[in-house]
C-alpha cells in the first residue's frame, strides 16, 4: 500500500490538460524517429550535398580558368619562338646582302626594303627596320602594294535578318559592357601598365647587341607580341629588326567567347546550387524561426513547430529536438501549475482546522476544551511543517537531477547498500527489510546515483509504513537482456485495484490503521515516478495473491534500461554506504 497516493473522497476530475495530452499521445506514438546525435561532420547528408552542390561550380569556373591562362601563355610563348624564328631570318639575310663588305659596312636601306619585300609576312604581322640611329627606314605596313582580290558576301535578305533586334542590340550591349568591366579590373589595368610597351627603349637595347622579346600593351591597350633582333656585320651593329604580332587578342578573345558555354555553365550550376540551398535549407529554417517566434507570442500554440523528421539531415533533428523540447517546456509549464493548485489545495485544509481551532480556542470554557485545541493546533501546525518539507524536496528533484552526473552502477551493490542499511539501523517495532537479490552476474545501470537510492528509501519506506508489526519487506533485484528490475514487496492489505495508478498522483493519499493524521504528505511516491521517469524508466504497482486470490500485500516494480560496460570512464562505481 502507499503513503502517497490516493484522494480522499474526492472524485478525480480529468482537467484540460491532461485530456490535452490524452489527444495527443497518439500523435506522439507517430513521431518516425528519435534525435539521434551525428558524431562527424562529414557524415551529415546535408554537408555533403552543400560541398557537393558548391564545388561542381567553383570546379567548373577554375577549371575553364586555368585552361584559359595556359592557353593564353602557351600561345603567347609561342608566338615569341616564331617572331623570333622569323627575325633571326631577316637579320641573317640582311647581313649577308644588305651590309656591303669591309670594316666600313653600312645598312644598305634599298637592299634591306628588297629582303622585306621578298619575306612572307603573315597576315597580323609586321616587321620594322632600325638603323643606327634609331629611325625607322623600312616597314611592311608601307611596302605592301599587292591588292587582294575576293569574293563579296552575298546581300543578305531581309527575311533572313535577325528575328529581333532588340535581342540583338542587347546581346552586344551585354557583350561590350562586359568587356569594358572586365578592361577596368584594377589587376589588369596593373598589368597593363606594368607591361606598357616602350618601342624606343627596345630598339635602343637592340642596337646595344641585346635581343628583345616578350608581350606588351601598346598605347591603346592593344596587347602585342614583339621581338627586336639586332642586325649586325661581324661585331658591328649596323640597325635593328623589330618583329610584332597584333593578333593574339583576336584569337585570346575568340577563345573566351569559346569558353562563353563553360561560363554559363557554371553560372546555371551556382544558380541550381544556390537555389537548393535555399529549397532545403534557408527555407526550412525560415519555417522554424517563424513557428518558434508563434510559439513564443502564442503559448497555446506550442504544436506550431513543422514536423520535418522524415528529412534524414541536420534540419530533420532540429525540428524533432525543437517538438519534443517545446512540448517538454510547456507539459513543464502545466505540471507546475498543476502543482501550485495541489499545493494551494493542500495547505488550505490545514490553515482552514488551524483558523477554526484559533477562533473556538478563546471562548473555550474548560482547561480540558483548551488542552484539546492546543493539541489540534499543534497537529496542525506540524502537518503543515511536513508538508511544506516534502513539496520543498518535491520541487527540487529537477534541480538535484540536472546538477547531478550519471554513473554506472552496479544493480546488486545498490540494493545490498540500502537493505543494509536499514537492517542495522531497525527497531523492534519496525518491519525488517529483507534482501533477496540473486543475480549471477554483475548487472550495470546507468543512474544518478542520490535520486535513485532515494527512489529505493521512499519504497521500502512506503512498505514499511503498511506492513504489520513483525512483517517482512522483501527487496529483490533481477534483469534480463535488455532491462533490469527492482521489486519491494510488504506484507499490509494491499491497494485498491482503483487506485494502482493514482498512488502515484501528488497528493494522494491512504493513511495505514493506527498512523497519525497528517504524517504522511502524499508526495514520496510521486516523487519516485519523476525520478525514475528521468532515469528512462517505468514503475508500477500491483497486489501480491495467493493462489485462492486473496490479497497479501503489495509491490512495487522499477523497471531500468541495462547498461553494458566495458571498463574505462564509464565503469562501473563501487561503494557501501
Amino acid at each position: 500500500m502507499s503513503d502517497t497516493n490516493i484522494r480522499k473522497a474526492e472524485p478525480a476530475i480529468q482537467s484540460k490538460t491532461d485530456r490535452t495530452q490524452s489527444a495527443q499521445q497518439p500523435q506522439q506514438r507517430k513521431e518516425r524517429r528519435r534525435f539521434t546525435p551525428r558524431r562527424f561532420l562529414f557524415s551529415s547528408r546535408l554537408t555533403q550535398l552543400i560541398l557537393a552542390a558548391n564545388l561542381i561550380g567553383l570546379i567548373i569556373l577554375v577549371s575553364g580558368a586555368l585552361a584559359m591562362n595556359r592557353f593564353e601563355e602557351g600561345l603567347i610563348q609561342g608566338k615569341i619562338d616564331n617572331l623570333q624564328s622569323l627575325a633571326a631570318t631577316i637579320t641573317t639575310v640582311m647581313a649577308e646582302q644588305a651590309t656591303g663588305f669591309g670594316l666600313q659596312s653600312e645598312l644598305d636601306v634599298d637592299g634591306a626594303k628588297q629582303v622585306l619585300r621578298g619575306v612572307n609576312v603573315p597576315q597580323g604581322w609586321r616587321v620594322r627596320l632600325h638603323d643606327r640611329n634609331g629611325l625607322v627606314v623600312a616597314d611592311t605596313e608601307r611596302l605592301r602594294d599587292d591588292i587582294e582580290v575576293g569574293t563579296l558576301d552575298p546581300i543578305i535578305p531581309p527575311e533572313a535578318v535577325e528575328p529581333d533586334p532588340l535581342l540583338q542590340r542587347w546581346r552586344v550591349g551585354l557583350t561590350g559592357w562586359a568587356r569594358t568591366t572586365l578592361h577596368r579590373l584594377p589587376w589588369r589595368k596593373a598589368r597593363r601598365d606594368r607591361l606598357r610597351r616602350d618601342l624606343r627603349a627596345d630598339v635602343m637595347a637592340g642596337l646595344g647587341g641585346d635581343a628583345v622579346a616578350g608581350a606588351r600593351y601598346d598605347a591603346d591597350d592593344t596587347l602585342v607580341v614583339t621581338v627586336t633582333l639586332p642586325v649586325s656585320r661581324v661585331q658591328q651593329v649596323l640597325g635593328t629588326v623589330t618583329v610584332e604580332s597584333h593578333d593574339v587578342a583576336s584569337i585570346v578573345e575568340a577563345e573566351r567567347r569559346a569558353l562563353a558555354p563553360i561560363i554559363a555553365l557554371a553560372l546555371i550550376a551556382t544558380l541550381l546550387s544556390s537555389l537548393a540551398l535555399i529549397l532545403f535549407i534557408t527555407l526550412p529554417m525560415r519555417r522554424l524561426a517563424r513557428a518558434a517566434e508563434r510559439v513564443a507570442r502564442n503559448p497555446q500554440d506550442y504544436d506550431a513547430i513543422p514536423d520535418l523528421s522524415r528529412r534524414r539531415d541536420e534540419i530533420g533533428d532540429l525540428s524533432v529536438v525543437m517538438r519534443d523540447m517545446t512540448r517538454g517546456l510547456f507539459n513543464r509549464v502545466d505540471d507546475i501549475a498543476n502543482f501550485a493548485a495541489d499545493v494551494a489545495h493542500e495547505i488550505k485544509n490545514p490553515l482552514t482546522s488551524l483558523r477554526s481551532a484559533s477562533d473556538t480556542l478563546s471562548v473555550a470554557r474548560t482547561d480540558e476544551q483548551r488542552d484539546k485545541l492546543i493539541a489540534i493546533i499543534q497537529q496542525d501546525v506540524s502537518r503543515m511543517n511536513r508538508l511544506i518539507t516534502d513539496i520543498s524536496h518535491a520541487s527540487k528533484v529537477d534541480a538535484n537531477l540536472a546538477r547531478d552526473t550519471a554513473q554506472i552502477l552496479d544493480l546488486a551493490e545498490i540494493v545490498h547498500n540500502i537493505v543494509d542499511f536499514y537492517q542495522q539501523t531497525a527497531t523492534d517495532s519496525d518491519a525488517s527489510v529483507l534482501n533477496a537479490t540473486a543475480l549471477v552476474e554483475p548487472v550495470f545501470i546507468r543512474a544518478f546515483e542520490t535520486p535513485f537510492a532515494q527512489v529505493l528509501r521512499n519504497l521500502i519506506d512506503n512498505a514499511m509504513t503498511f506492513s504489520p508489526p513483525g512483517g517482512v519487506v522483501t527487496v529483490t533485484a533481477e534483469a534480463d537482456e535488455q532491462t533490469a528490475t527492482i521489486t519491494v514487496e510488504d506484507e499490509g492489505p494491499g491497494i485498491p485495484p482503483a487506485n494502482l495508478d493514482a498512488v502515484f498522483d501528488r497528493f494522494y493519499t491512504q493513511r495505514p490503521e493506527g498512523a497519525i493524521f497528517g504524517s504522511h504528505s502524499g508526495l514520496g511516491l510521486a516523487i519516485c515516478r519523476q525520478i525514475v521517469r528521468a532515469h528512462k524508466g517505468r514503475i508500477w504497482a500491483e497486489n501480491r495473491a495467493n493462489e485462492d486470490g486473496a490479497v497479501q500485500g503489495a509491490r512495487f516494480t522499477v523497471a531500468l534500461p541495462r547498461q553494458t560496460t566495458g571498463g574505462g570512464p564509464s565503469a562501473p562505481r563501487r561503494k557501501r554506504s
